[in-house]
């Protein structure tokens, strides 16, 4: 069972993060989805775009918090909205439930080494048939993207609950146990964004998680891409980048990764070529759907 609460879009402080918040989410519809699951009352917040076509199917794009965070924070903190609004997507961020106290993603199976038992796969996939219950989407343009232990969830979902997801992007996250079971269905486009300095996730790995290149590179063979990556030096107004793209998969699909170098633990607002990376992030799910290249 499911409900929604109506909430005007207003002023929306950031409470959890360093950086400077813009001011609002955006001048479009703010709801809270109320959804009953393992005997929890599971919530996501849903941003409908200004200005849609109420006869037109919205693209999806679900957006995930990192280990402690809250989904109204984050959907003020990644200002993914003004991108909703300029191209037309739902813009969901759904709330994780609580382990020893704060908000996570069990992004695992059920296992022994598993400190979770919150049956996230589960609830995400009544999400997203609350969401087309509750609204017009596009079923084959379901995207996922999250920060830190959010993009752990977001290649979760690209390894369990493929036959829903068209492409995934991990902002300074990373692969962990979910690589020796992982199982897509379909090829499926990925992206990750990661600092070389980042001191919580670290950039290159370690003995529990695989790192960024590393992490690209697995999904670069799940897609049988080129075996070797294009490789493009880009300076953005704040970071220099490495663009490193893994092309011709099957269904056309890519494996791709910004290496941000000097870049922290944060999801990162820079800009190359006039596009910040909301921009690039979502011209980049905007290419695929579930059948790979549009």
């Amino acid at each position: 069972m499911y409900r929604i609460i109506y909430i005007a879009v207003a002023y929306m402080l950031l409470a959890c993060r360093p950086t400077t918040p813009p001011a609002t989410v955006g001048p479009g519809t703010l709801e809270t989805l109320l959804i009953e699951h393992d005997d929890l009352i599971r919530s996501a917040q849903v941003y409908t775009p200004e200005g849609f076509d109420s006869s037109f199917a919205l693209p999806v794009v679900l957006n995930f918090h990192g280990f402690g965070g809250m989904a109204q924070d984050h959907m003020t903190y990644t200002d993914m909205a003004s991108t909703a609004d300029e191209q037309s997507f739902l813009l969901v961020c759904p709330q994780g439930s609580l382990l020893d106290g704060f908000p996570h993603w069990n992004n695992a199976l059920p296992g022994p080494d598993n400190k979770s038992d919150a049956d996230d796969l589960g609830y995400l996939a009544k999400l997203i048939q609350a969401l087309d219950d509750e609204y017009l989407i596009d079923r084959e343009r379901i995207y996922a993207c999250g920060f830190s232990n959010g993009g752990m969830m977001a290649y979760a979902l690209a390894c369990y609950l493929n036959n829903e997801i068209a492409a995934v992007a991990c902002i300074s996250g990373c692969l962990g146990d979910t690589s020796a079971t992982c199982a897509p269905v379909h090829p499926t486009a990925t992206l990750n964004i990661h600092g070389t300095q980042d001191g919580d996730v670290p950039y290159n790995g370690s003995s529990e998680v695989i790192g960024a290149q590393d992490a690209t590179a697995f999904w670069a063979d799940r897609n049988n891409t080129l075996a070797s990556p294009s490789v493009t030096s880009l300076q953005s107004n704040s970071y220099a980048l490495e663009h490193i793209r893994y092309e011709e998969g099957d269904s056309n699909v890519v494996a791709e990764h910004y290496k941000v170098i000097g870049g922290d633990h944060r999801w990162f607002n820079f800009s190359v070529n006039g596009k910040n990376a909301n921009l690039l992030l979502w011209e980049f799910f905007d290419q695929f759907d579930i059948y790979g290249s549009r």
